[in-house]
């Protein structure tokens, strides 16, 4: 069994350097892998009421003073400044102080609730050097960060939403056997009793709306709020934490968020921390030793292969990869000189979902052979339909 670093370099992915250790450097490949999983986490928060924001990667140190990060994360923490003030900053490790300074922009009213913000926060944590391990455990990642600030009344429903989204977004990469947990009250925690029991109610009653039987950890929360954990279970039997959904009852106070209720009251939100991917980096060194390579077609940074037969179809092939390229098909493209089988022989090792071959029968009869990975089923397609029919096959998802 290959390892994601393995299979990222003979999908031609990313790399690791020395001079950034725990940083991944993205190929073109990789990129595009890494912006598709992007997209669809998008499209998925966007369909769910949720508004994409974007906040600094470098904020002073006296916002995570008041945060409580410094007490309780500084040693995981990279700080640093300008050439008069060196240690003034830091590189935020979760975007969550910055979303509550985005919600404190405004006064709100109970009928803003619930208020939803999602980002893709590049984040910086100062793992060991021992602990490194590819896109598995990095210094520098990518979080899906997403925060719901709503009242009391909203959360079940808001953690249903939660629970929903997650067994849309892992089924569409093929797992449908979610691992759920429900973290409680640790022995020293923020909040009181009635909040740690209320919120753990919830958790538990909103697991059962939606049809899992959550196992319950205790004491396992952290300190200022129960959470929600979600594993998959891969082919090989490896489970992964990934999705969860926690509650804050320590930065609400700290920062004194509020809102109006309906007398006029100033009250303090409820507020939901929650990621799906966790770290999108993360999320593609599971894929790839969970899958070992084999992609799923919508996801595949490569898709579509075209290989000539000899040198006179060199000319047909660059107008079959124009009309791919038109319609935003990526496509690896060999017209050299080497054999067919050399050529199909590289393309398998890359695990490229479709083939398609060009000799001189297909010139003349107008028609593309295409070879489909998953299941080696050739199909002789008109060159006038072949783009729709690249585009309905690729666009299947597993879900």
């Amino acid at each position: 069994m290959k390892t994601h670093r393995e299979i990222a370099e003979q999908l031609d992915l990313f790399h690791s350097e020395p001079q950034a250790p725990g940083m991944i450097f993205w190929h073109p490949n990789g990129w595009r892998l890494f912006r598709y999983i992007q997209e669809h986490m998008r499209r998925v928060y966007r369909r769910s009421g949720f508004e994409e924001v974007n906040t600094p990667v470098f904020m002073k140190q006296e916002l995570w003073e008041t945060s409580g990060h410094i007490d309780m994360f500084a040693e995981n923490m990279f700080f640093g400044g300008g050439k008069e003030n060196r240690d003034g900053y830091v590189l935020k490790p979760m975007s969550c102080p910055a979303h509550i300074l985005m919600y404190k922009r405004g006064v709100h009213s109970h009928r803003d609730l619930p208020l939803k913000l999602f980002e893709f926060g590049l984040v910086h944590r100062n793992e060991s050097s021992g602990s490194l391990n590819g896109c598995l455990r990095a210094r520098q990642f990518t979080q899906d960060d997403a925060h719901v600030f709503c009242r009391w009344s909203q959360a079940e429903e808001e953690i249903c939403h939660f629970l929903q989204r997650a067994k849309q977004v892992y089924g569409d990469y093929g797992y449908h056997n979610l691992e759920v947990k429900v973290s409680t009250k640790p022995e020293k925690a923020l909040g009181s009793n009635e909040q740690w029991l209320r919120a753990q109610k919830l958790l538990d009653s909103a697991c059962h709306i939606e049809g899992f039987n959550a196992e319950f950890q205790p004491g396992e929360g952290a300190f200022y709020g129960p959470k929600i954990e979600l594993s998959l279970t891969d082919s090989m039997g490896r489970s992964w934490q990934c999705g969860t959904i926690q509650f804050d009852f320590n930065l609400p106070e700290r920062f004194d968020v509020k809102y109006i209720n309906e007398q006029g009251d100033v009250e303090a939100p409820v507020i939901m921390h929650q990621a799906m991917y966790g770290s999108i980096e993360r999320w593609i060194g599971v894929l790839l030793e969970a899958s070992q390579g084999n992609l799923p077609v919508w996801l595949h940074p490569v898709p579509v292969a075209i290989a000539s037969v000899n040198e006179s179809n060199s000319e047909f092939v660059r107008q079959l990869e124009a009309q791919c390229l038109a319609r935003d098909i990526p496509v690896l493209v060999d017209v050299s000189q080497h054999s067919v089988a050399r050529k199909m022989k590289r393309f398998h090792k890359q695990k490229l979902p479709y083939i398609l071959t060009v000799g001189d029968k297909e010139m003349a009869e107008n028609m593309v052979s295409v070879k489909c990975r998953k299941d080696g089923v050739i199909t002789h397609v008109p060159v006038s339909d072949l783009v729709n029919y690249l585009v309905a096959n690729l666009n299947h998802r597993e879900g």
